[in-house]
């Protein structure tokens, strides 16, 4: 988020490459791709940071870190995620934090997903039904005795996640 929001976000793309060394532009890349590094690795822990320090250019350090820490194929914490999701109710925790910590798992989960959609009418359809499918569980995993809970179930058509939240709470 740092990087995008400094507008460097391409070097970590490779929209920006390195210029010939003999191009007047040279040294201004060089230094952001410096400072680029240096922002990376500073955010990491020293024992990992040292890993990266000898990679050329930002997005070879930014591509190394990904093939070493992304978690976007990593199954058996997809795995994870997919079972706490599964056996989390509310019990004794409130409405609010029960539907907080189903939105932290929800956005861990949404890190997995990176789908090539061919049309913009099945990125809605898709999300549409994501979004009935966390309705449910929201409400599947609320304290059966809520009165709420009933005056949700019989709102037509279901409303989103974070309506029926505003509606329990």
């Amino acid at each position: 988020m740092y990087i995008g929001g400094k507008g460097k976000e391409e070097y970590l793309t490779g929209e920006i490459s390195a210029p010939k060394q003999d191009d007047p532009t040279y040294k201004t890349w060089k230094a952001d791709n410096h400072m680029i590094k240096s922002w990376l690795i500073s955010s990491m822990n020293n024992d990992i940071g040292e890993n990266f320090l000898l990679y050329a250019t930002a997005k070879e350090l930014w591509d190394a870190v990904k093939d070493s820490y992304s978690s976007s194929e990593n199954t058996s914490e997809l795995f994870a995620i997919e079972a706490a999701l599964y056996d989390l109710r509310q019990d004794d925790t409130s409405v609010t934090q029960y539907f907080n910590t189903l939105t932290c798992y929800w956005q861990q989960l949404d890190l997995f997903k990176e789908y090539a959609w061919k049309c913009t009418d099945d990125t809605t359809l898709y999300r549409t039904i994501v979004e009935k499918k966390r309705t449910f569980k929201f409400l599947h995993g609320l304290n059966k005795n809520l009165d709420a809970l009933s005056r949700i179930m019989s709102t037509k058509p279901l409303p989103k996640v974070k309506e029926a939240f505003s509606s329990s709470s």
